[in-house]
């Protein structure tokens, strides 16, 4: 993979776009000025075009976002609607124009950027605000959205993640008046870092630098006029709606429709607990907090930690826990490896300090009947119910952490009722379930709103 993307244009000739003769007719070639379509008295609406907006996407991953784009789009492919996605790749020469994998469409192009999305955590310093810049008002990324509308026609667009393909690209969807729903994977409407969290600490407020950023992409938003939003929590809207107003459109609270590996392994029972990490080795994520909490326990307690995953602390851990007798550092694995880690586990700690959304890495481990102990703040309380399939934790807290993992090594037996407790509800998690209610929010937007629903305070936000 290269180290930055050259600079280039998205010609048509490059990108094999099809003459006009070749395009298909859409209901939103000519919207209707101000108006939402009726919705149909027949029922659900029937199979739509719809136009996925990823910037990343399989093969080319580096988090769950794109996981979470690829899974709705093949689902949506096989409930019948024709899916096109529009995504980006790291190497110019792999662009495709309509391509069909895994049922859907693709378009699989490489932006004019200073470097490439894949190599940001690369680039130097002084490239990233011309690469923000970039997103944010580069004509290209206009022009780029109107080949791709008018080859795929669209009924509807969902923006999974826009960052990289450009934020002003939003304006040619707003101008021909097609129906969207953008799905929020992170805070990144308000902090070009995505997260507001910076050097260990999360941002009260935003900096000079996001709030003109932000204040340029509600302004693309709301050229948009048949807009909603999903989130996978509630946590994540309201701490969006303090910097932006998204209040003023449906919101709605939709898990991300993933569905994970099973185990290829039998449970083995064991007197020692079998703690479990699996995530990035970063200061938000809390490790440290757990690896303090741990430190210095008494050798009678028999426990294991096992640590999954890597990340630009893993170096200065290593170093510090490497050689105690419970730490076991396993360094990135496979999903296939993790699902099998967890089911011989007994608990799977998340001490994350800063606001998470919905860790998947939670959902996958309550779908095998793994409790959690995890932090008491962002998504993570929608997902672990105290003391029923787990328990939450103050979140920071190296003392909070000790005294409840302590409770639990003392006295192992109050992790069977919890274990009982997630395998009894793990059908909330059905990927088909959570697709279902995705694509009801798009029939929704797509029929329009009442006034009343659209104004209403995101205290209210549909479940």
């Amino acid at each position: 993979m290269p180290r930055s993307a050259p600079m280039r244009s998205c010609s048509t000739t490059s990108l094999r776009v099809p003459p006009p003769s070749a395009r298909r007719p859409s209901r939103w070639a000519r919207p209707p000025p101000n108006r939402f379509p009726m919705p149909s008295s027949e029922g659900p609406t029937a199979p739509m075009r719809i136009l996925m907006i990823s910037s990343l996407y399989p093969p080319f991953v580096r988090g769950g976002a794109e996981i979470c784009a690829h899974n709705l789009a093949t689902w949506l492919a096989g409930e019948g609607h024709e899916v096109s996605v529009l995504t980006t790749t790291p190497d110019p020469a792999q662009e495709t124009w309509g391509a069909i994998e895994d049922g859907c469409r693709i378009y699989r192009v490489s932006p004019p950027r200073a470097y490439s999305p894949f190599d940001a955590g690369d680039a130097p310093g002084w490239k990233k605000p011309l690469w923000h810049l970039q997103d944010l008002f580069d004509p290209r990324n206009v022009a780029l959205m109107d080949r791709v509308l008018d080859d795929v026609r669209p009924d509807f667009v969902n923006i999974q993640y826009i960052q990289g393909l450009g934020y002003n690209a939003m304006t040619a969807i707003g101008r021909r008046g097609i129906p969207a729903v953008f799905t929020l994977h992170d805070l990144g409407l308000t902090c070009v870092r995505m997260s507001m969290f910076v050097d260990g600490k999360e941002c009260n407020g935003l900096c000079t630098p996001c709030r003109a950023s932000a204040g340029v992409k509600m302004r693309y938003l709301r050229s948009m006029e048949h807009l909603g939003f999903i989130s996978p929590s509630t946590a994540n809207l309201q701490k969006l709606q303090s910097f932006q107003p998204v209040g003023d459109y449906p919101c709605h609270r939709v898990l991300n429709p993933n569905e994970y590996p099973s185990p290829t392994v039998g449970r083995e029972e064991t007197d020692t607990v079998r703690l479990l990490y699996v995530g990035r080795l970063h200061s938000s994520k809390g490790v440290q907090v757990l690896l303090e909490a741990l430190d210095g326990l008494d050798p009678a307690l028999d426990f294991t930690l096992d640590i999954l995953g890597s990340g630009p602390d893993e170096a200065e851990w290593r170093a510090r826990y490497g050689d105690k007798p419970w730490a076991r550092f396993a360094g990135h694995v496979s999903l296939q490896d993790v699902a099998d880690r967890m089911e011989n586990s007994d608990l799977l700690l998340v001490p994350s300090i800063w606001n998470e959304n919905s860790p998947g890495v939670i959902i996958q481990a309550l779908i095998q009947g793994l409790p959690v102990m995890g932090s008491d703040k962002g998504g993570i309380p929608e997902l672990v119910q105290h003391g029923e399939n787990g328990l939450l934790v103050e979140a920071g807290s190296v003392s909070a952490w000790r005294t409840a993992i302590v409770g639990l090594l003392a006295d192992p037996a109050q992790l069977a009722p919890l274990r009982a407790n997630a395998l009894a509800a793990t059908g909330r998690f059905a990927k088909t379930t959570l697709s279902h209610e995705a694509l009801s929010v798009f029939e929704k937007i797509l029929a329009g709103a009442p006034e009343a629903i659209r104004a209403q305070p995101l205290a209210g936000v549909h479940a």
